[in-house]
């Protein structure tokens, strides 16, 4: 997380990286852009 609290994710091609658990969150959004990539 930046020092404002304000969370990072990354992706290059296939591969993602965030800075915080997608998994810890009820925030949907991170998840659907996986299944995104996933799917396509």
């Amino acid at each position: 997380r930046l020092a404002d609290g304000t969370a990072v994710a990354a992706a290059a091609g296939r591969l993602l990286v965030t800075s915080f658990h997608p998994e810890l969150s009820r925030d949907l959004r991170f998840h659907e852009y996986f299944l995104e990539i996933v799917r396509s």
